[in-house]
């Protein structure tokens, strides 16, 4: 899977490379509008869970799982599989439906370990995806936050915030060139005994104006709507990267893997407003800049 060429994507398109493929209006129209009502699912499902007491399970990989995050996974199956049952799905708890040409990403709960210890940050990851001859590629991509009612919907063509009170605007990331002046997020402290490349965290972190641990899927919620600068994740699963590039790319901002190469070929994400990305790549690698740029 090759970048896409920053050219094709219009006039704002930036000198950098693109991981997300462009959609046509007709795309645009009916998948947003089908996107809103997975949300709607997803919150629908989730909401009888949150601040209560759950019986919590651990993965071969040692992260947690509820039956909140099945469930809500289950029922955004049902949705996609009635509306488009031609279509593939892949999804963080029952794995690969296969089809195409389009295939739906799913991470139910994104953040589970914040869910869990009741914080508010936790959010519903949704991709698709369309093959057009050389493997899937995110076309559109959600990041949705049940406890504060809002949602990111990004594409090439620009990301749009929802709120729970109807309104909607699009947001754009915020300048900053500077690693100095920036504002750094991960999901976990260097010094948290599952957080991987610590050592590389903790350089950026200690370059930054400031830095905070406000990760998951929030940091890039807030990279995308100009409240950070950059949002470190050295490790990740497919279906945490694929709906975070076409939300970041639309708003502006731009992705890499921890190399610095394809972060769906490399699931890890460093996700920037743009111009301070290299100096993040440069820091985290010892000042040797990106490990395999696309």
């Amino acid at each position: 899977m090759s970048a896409i060429d920053p050219t094709s994507r219009g006039p704002a398109a930036p000198p950098w490379p693109r991981f997300s493929a462009a959609l046509s209006d007709r795309e645009r129209q009916e998948f947003t509008a089908f996107v809103h009502e997975l949300i709607g699912c997803a919150f629908a499902t989730i909401r009888p869970y949150f601040l209560q007491p759950l019986a919590v399970a651990s993965k071969a990989d040692a992260s947690p799982v509820t039956l909140a995050d099945r469930q809500t996974e289950q029922a955004l199956r049902r949705r996609i599989q009635s509306r488009y049952p031609g279509h593939a799905i892949l999804g963080e708890e029952y794995g690969e439906h296969r089809g195409g040409p389009y295939r739906w990403v799913l991470d139910p709960i994104d953040g589970t370990r914040a869910f869990i210890s009741h914080c508010f940050l936790f959010g519903s990851l949704i991709a698709l995806e369309r093959d057009d001859g050389a493997g899937f590629v995110p076309v559109l991509g959600a990041i949705a936050h049940c406890a504060a009612g809002t949602a990111l919907i990004g594409h090439g063509g620009g990301t749009t915030l929802y709120c729970a009170d109807a309104t909607q605007r699009p947001v754009r990331v915020r300048a900053c060139d500077r690693l100095e002046e920036a504002t750094v997020l991960s999901s976990s402290t260097w010094a948290a005994r599952e957080q991987r490349d610590a050592g590389a965290i903790e350089a950026v972190a200690r370059s930054a104006r400031m830095y905070r641990t406000w990760g998951d899927c929030f940091g890039y919620f807030a990279l995308a709507t100009g409240g950070a600068d950059v949002m470190l994740d050295p490790q990740l699963s497919y279906w945490d990267v694929a709906a975070i590039v076409p939300i970041i790319e639309g708003a502006g901002g731009r992705v890499s893997s921890w190399r610095g190469g394809n972060p769906l070929l490399e699931p890890s994400l460093v996700a920037t407003a743009g111009g301070v990305h290299q100096q993040v790549l440069e820091r985290l690698h010892g000042g040797d800049g990106a490990q395999g740029q696309t």
